[in-house]
C-alpha cells in the first residue's frame, strides 16, 4: 500500500510539474496561415459600395516566448493583389490622364516583426483559458510586384499600355486573434485578423488620392495552426 501512495504521489507531482511549467511558460511556436484578404488602395474598387476583390493570403511564421503576457512574433507572407474592373470609362480615362494605372494584377511580399500581448494566459494557480486572446503591432517592410494596365488616349480613342512595375516601402502591422490549444497535435489552431498599414508608399502603384484614408491597408483573415518547439 504504501508502495502504491508513493508512485500514485510521484505521478501526480510529475502531472503538476508538467501542467505548472506550461501554465507559466508557453512554448516557442512556429506556424502558417491561409486565407482571404483585400487591398484598400486608390484603384483597388469602390470600398464605399463594397465593390473589390477577395483574394489569398498566406504566412509563415515564428513566436518566440518573452514571459507570461508576452511574445515576440517574426512573420514572412504573401498576399494576391488585384484591382479588378469597377470602375466606369470616366474613370478609368481620369485617372490614365493623371499618369497612373486604372488597374493591376500582383503579389505583395511581406515581412515584418511585432510583440504580442496575451490577455488570459494560463497562470498557476488559475483555471486554463480554453480560448486565448492576443494582440500586438510592430514594423515590416513589403515588397509590391504588379502588372500595370494604364490607357494612352487619342480623342475619343486609346491604346491599353500593360507594363511590369513593383514598389518597396515600409508598413505598421497591427493583429488581433485568439487560438485554441489542441494537446494531440502538439500544437494550436487560431483565427487572425490583420491590417498592414503603408502610410508612405504605395502597395498598388497609385498616388492619385481616390479614397478617404490617405494610407494604403492590406486587410487578411487568416486560420492558423502553429506547432509548438517543446
Amino acid at each position: 500500500m504504501k508502495k502504491i501512495l508513493t508512485l500514485l504521489g510521484l505521478f501526480l507531482s510529475i502531472n503538476y510539474s508538467t501542467y505548472a511549467q506550461r501554465s507559466m511558460a508557453r512554448a516557442d511556436k512556429i506556424g502558417i496561415g491561409v486565407g482571404p484578404s483585400f487591398l484598400y488602395g486608390d484603384n483597388t474598387g469602390v470600398m464605399s459600395d463594397f465593390k473589390f476583390k477577395i483574394l489569398p493570403a498566406a504566412s509563415l511564421d515564428f513566436t518566440k516566448y518573452l514571459g507570461p503576457y508576452w511574445d515576440f512574433r517574426g512573420t514572412l507572407g504573401w498576399q494576391m493583389i488585384g484591382s479588378g474592373d469597377f470602375y466606369n470609362e470616366r474613370a478609368k480615362r481620369r485617372i490614365s490622364e493623371a499618369g497612373y494605372p486604372f488597374a493591376f494584377n500582383g503579389s505583395l511580399i511581406f515581412a515584418d516583426a511585432m510583440p504580442t500581448f496575451i490577455f488570459n494566459p494560463d497562470r498557476r494557480g488559475f483555471l486554463p483559458s480554453l480560448i486565448k486572446v492576443y494582440a500586438g503591432a510592430g514594423l515590416g517592410v513589403f515588397h509590391s510586384i504588379r502588372k500595370d494596365e494604364t490607357r494612352i488616349y487619342s480623342e475619343d480613342s486609346y491604346t491599353t499600355v500593360i507594363s511590369n512595375a513593383s514598389n518597396t516601402g515600409v508598413y505598421f502591422p497591427l493583429r488581433a486573434g485568439a487560438f485554441i490549444e489542441v494537446p494531440n497535435m502538439n500544437g494550436e489552431i487560431g483565427l487572425e485578423s490583420a491590417m498592414l498599414i503603408s502610410p508612405f508608399a504605395n502597395m498598388e502603384g497609385n498616388s492619385r488620392q481616390q479614397k478617404r484614408v490617405k494610407s494604403d491597408i492590406a486587410v487578411q483573415l487568416q486560420l492558423f495552426y502553429r506547432l509548438y518547439l517543446w
